[in-house]
C-alpha cells in the first residue's frame, strides 16, 4: 500500500516538476530584472554636488575670496569665468571687480548638475 503524502511533500515534489521549475525560473529572471531597474533608477547616475560655497561672499574692492566643492559621482566638474575643469574637490581664490556669479557643472555621461554662487563686491 502506498503512503499517503503530507501538504509539505506535495510541495516539495511540485518544485521539481517542469511547472515548477519554470515558475521558480521566471521568478528568479523577475527578481533580476527588478534589481537591475532599481539600480538604474535609484543608484542616481547623476553627479551630486555636496556643497558649492565662497569665503567670503561679500568684498571690498581688490579683496579675494576662496571657492570651494566638493562633488561625487561625476566625470567632469567645472566652474566658468574663466577657472575651467577642476577636480571633485578642491578650492580656488579669486578676486572679481565685480559682483560676479560663478557656475559648477559637474557632468557623468549625458547628465549634469549645477549650482551658482555670486561673490559681490561693493
Amino acid at each position: 500500500m502506498a503512503q499517503k503524502k503530507t501538504y509539505w511533500d506535495m510541495q516539495k515534489s511540485f518544485w521539481k516538476t517542469p511547472p515548477g521549475v519554470v515558475i521558480w525560473f521566471t521568478a528568479l529572471l523577475a527578481i533580476m530584472a527588478g534589481g537591475m531597474l532599481a539600480l538604474n533608477f535609484l543608484g542616481s547616475p547623476y553627479p551630486v554636488i555636496e556643497f558649492f560655497d565662497a569665503e567670503p561672499e561679500f568684498l571690498a574692492p581688490g579683496q579675494s575670496s576662496v571657492l570651494s566643492w566638493s562633488v561625487v559621482g561625476a566625470s567632469l566638474v567645472e566652474i566658468d569665468q574663466d577657472i575651467g575643469p577642476v577636480a571633485l574637490e578642491g578650492s580656488r581664490s579669486v578676486s572679481p571687480s565685480e559682483d560676479t556669479i560663478y557656475r559648477l557643472v559637474a557632468v557623468n555621461g549625458s547628465r549634469n548638475r549645477s549650482v551658482e554662487l555670486k561673490v559681490s563686491v561693493s
